[in-house]
């Protein structure tokens, strides 16, 4: 099986750059933990006043916090694609006066991680602060067998950070004509985003 670093792009797309208020605090949303009990109802993102030529929509919508908001659309191919591990934290998405452009987007919110990175032949660099965590990946390579059979998008245990897509996940967002994110071979992959 083959798998694909997932990455939102920007596209000049409505940038987000907080989460709703009165939600959980902001590390919880890398630890792959339920937050659905503490996230707001009926919480709102807005595009970011910085950024006030940047109005696009997409269907994985840019983000400071580098977390996946996903559109309505996406989230029906994932709940079709039977990604079991997701958890969906609903808001609506405003324009920078306040009007709701986006009525039905969520946070997906990956539980758990898969032991996908063999640490023996990758190379990268642990984080200082969190000491169980990767900070930097200049060469991964996957250890396949440790990925479980059903894990079609999931975090990587040591690099919560670090989303990967099943080869047959990537195909069906790419038939759908999804858009707002990139890809890149997650065998080698070198850290960078191009």
């Amino acid at each position: 099986m083959k798998y694909f670093v997932f990455k939102i792009t920007n596209g000049e797309a409505g940038f987000i750059d907080s989460y709703p208020r009165g939600g959980p605090a902001e590390w919880k949303f890398d630890e792959g933990i339920s937050l659905a009990r503490e996230f707001p109802m009926g919480g709102e993102v807005s595009f970011s006043a910085s950024y006030p030529d940047h109005r696009n929509l997409y269907d994985f919508q840019f983000n400071l916090m580098s977390d996946l908001l996903v559109s309505g659309r996406a989230r029906k191919l994932i709940e079709l694609l039977e990604v079991t591990n997701a958890e969906w934290l609903p808001v609506v998405l405003k324009d920078h006066k306040g009007n709701v452009v986006g009525p039905d987007y969520a946070f997906l919110n990956l539980q758990g991680a898969e032991d996908a990175i063999d640490l023996d032949r990758s190379v990268f660099r642990m984080n200082a602060i969190a000491k169980d965590q990767i900070s930097r990946v200049k060469k991964l390579v996957l250890k396949h067998d440790a990925i479980s059979p059903q894990a079609k998008m999931f975090r990587c245990a040591m690099h919560r950070r670090l989303i990967l897509i099943r080869e047959d996940v990537h195909a069906a967002f790419e038939h759908a004509g999804l858009t707002g994110f990139k890809v890149y071979n997650a065998e080698g992959w070198n850290g960078l985003e191009l």
